[in-house]
């Protein structure tokens, strides 16, 4: 089963894929330019993350957070900037160098016609050296940086300051200064650890020399936000002769990949300091604020090479002795990967009106839980496993208590996504809000 993604599947370039639109960003759709007041109602929530949601339209934007971060603008979309909501005229062009320009208002030449990323392996050449492609996001999914400025009042408690944040090997913990502005890095616990094993299974693209100085793991495969096609979406087109059919991306965003839905595994997003936390509207303290880090040995990142494990051989599997064999598609392990996390469970969903806005079984996490190889039902039955629930205290909530069934929050079903297997359902019971 393929994926709903935020696009149409064939990604034309001329708009056609909206509607229905993504998201608006000061009243413009991200994708093609579309005004919403011209538009039939909103854009739904789009699932960025295990506990964020994108947000939607100006009226929800903190201009006191993310307008003062403008200039230099990161892009803009029909004439305003996507960050800020500047006019064009009025704060000069994008400043990110983000290739071929604008997402409304002219072409978009492929990435591939002008990147110096070398090109992918042929199919063949991945068959005879048992390698599949990997592309590999960085910020918030293999490190996060904080600019010198912007310590929170209890990170500098903590000892992050202007002065004192300097390379800490121990902890992982870099001073860097790209484009010339001075920033702390935090590799994520296990980033290393990833890349080692990981490069035996995939020719892998992405990185930075700090992750690999001495290249081993990228070589020349360095792919930036100067390659994409389009800003703030990435295409398999930065990387000339990457087939679907055995690409395999790790981002914490997933509509950062509107056209490769069914190539994505969706990390939870690595928030070390606190402005990664304001910057993504999470209300919790930073890991840095609280002094915490996560594990190596279980955390998002040995998950993920425990998934990429599965899917390698999964691929290569199907393949067998038939090395011309073009059947063998990446996607489809994917899938069949997710499929088997909550296979065996039938669900019904006790969701509230905001949540639900009509039929449960548009809403998204329904659309998740099928994914999963769930069993979704509207109503409850003999055959159901689980009741998922915002409020312990609904008619479905209370059938579930009475029937011996299981009743959990709906963070089960995203951490089951993230974990990529079934979870403790007690360790997730719905709680009064």
């Amino acid at each position: 089963m393929k994926r709903r993604g935020v696009v149409g599947a064939g990604g034309d370039d001329d708009g056609t894929c909206c509607p229905p639109h993504p998201a608006f960003i000061r009243g413009f759709c991200f994708l093609c330019g579309a005004k919403e007041e011209d538009t039939e109602g909103r854009a739904p929530g789009v699932a960025v993350g295990q506990h964020d949601t994108m947000k939607q339209g100006g009226d929800d934007h903190d201009d006191d957070d993310d307008s003062s971060r403008c200039p230099p603008h990161p892009a803009f979309v029909g004439g305003l900037c996507s960050k800020c909501g500047a006019k064009e005229d009025a704060g000069g062009s994008a400043s990110t160098k983000l290739a071929a320009g604008r997402i409304h208002g002219g072409p978009v030449l492929p990435a591939s016609t002008t990147t110096n990323v070398p090109r992918a392996p042929d199919r063949a050449t991945l068959l005879r050296t048992k390698k599949l492609v990997l592309i590999l996001d960085l910020d918030h999914t293999l490190l996060n940086s904080t600019t010198l400025d912007d310590f929170s009042a209890i990170e500098q408690e903590k000892g992050f300051t202007t002065s004192t944040a300097k390379d800490d090997p121990s902890l992982e913990l870099f001073r860097v200064e790209p484009n010339g502005i001075p920033v702390l890095t935090k590799l994520r616990p296990f980033a290393r650890g990833l890349l080692e094993e990981a490069s035996t299974m995939f020719e892998m693209y992405g990185g930075v020399r700090l992750l690999d100085p001495d290249g081993v793991y990228f070589g020349e495969r360095i792919v930036s936000s100067q390659e994409s096609s389009r800003p703030h979406m990435k295409n398999l087109d930065v990387i000339p002769g990457a087939e679907e059919a055995t690409v395999v991306i790790i981002d914490d965003m997933s509509i950062a990949w509107p056209w490769h839905q069914d190539n994505l595994i969706l990390i939870d997003r690595y928030l070390y300091f606190a402005s990664a936390c304001r910057n993504f509207g999470c209300q919790n303290d930073s890991l840095a604020e609280r002094g915490l880090d996560e594990r190596e040995h279980d955390g998002p990142l040995a998950v993920v090479l425990s998934v990429l494990k599965r899917i390698h051989k999964g691929f290569f599997d199907s393949v067998g002795d038939d090395k011309d064999d073009r059947r063998a598609d990446v996607q489809d392990v994917i899938t069949e990967v997710r499929n088997q996390v909550l296979r065996g469970c039938t669900v019904v969903f006790s969701l509230s009106e905001s949540l639900r806005g009509g039929d449960e079984s548009e809403t998204p996490i329904w659309d998740l839980a099928e994914q999963l190889g769930a069993v979704c039902l509207s109503d409850v039955g003999e055959t159901v496993t689980h009741v998922v629930a915002e409020d312990p205290d609904t008619e479905k909530a209370q059938w579930a208590r009475d029937n011996n069934k299981f009743l959990v929050d709906l963070e089960w079903i995203n951490a089951a996504s993230f974990r990529w297997c079934r979870q403790d359902e007690t360790a997730l019971p719905v709680r009064k809000r």
